[in-house]
């Protein structure tokens, strides 16, 4: 077997592992539509994120945070996946 071949057949053994894991995804109903959960705790963890900003801003904490633009989507991402583990697993 050749390198190439080993190489597509891993990536593709990959790609069909990842896409198995997306198989079960748990589903929350909102006026009727049913919305993925990842959705709704994203959406949740922006929200968060947005009153923890006006806090760090009112305590005079945004100074001292830095780098803000990666300091936010890791404080969503936190948020997201925490409220996804608590109320989904």
């Amino acid at each position: 077997m050749s390198i190439k071949r080993f190489v597509a057949a891993l990536g593709a053994s990959v790609t069909v592992a990842g896409l198995s894991g997306c198989a079960f995804s748990p589903s929350i109903n909102v006026l009727g539509s049913y919305f993925p959960a990842w959705i709704v705790c994203c959406a949740i963890a922006i929200g968060i994120t947005t009153l923890m900003h006006y806090l760090f801003s009112r305590w005079k904490l945004v100074d001292q945070l830095w780098p803000l633009p990666f300091l936010y989507p890791c404080l969503i991402s936190f948020v997201s996946c925490f409220l996804w583990l608590v109320f989904f697993r």
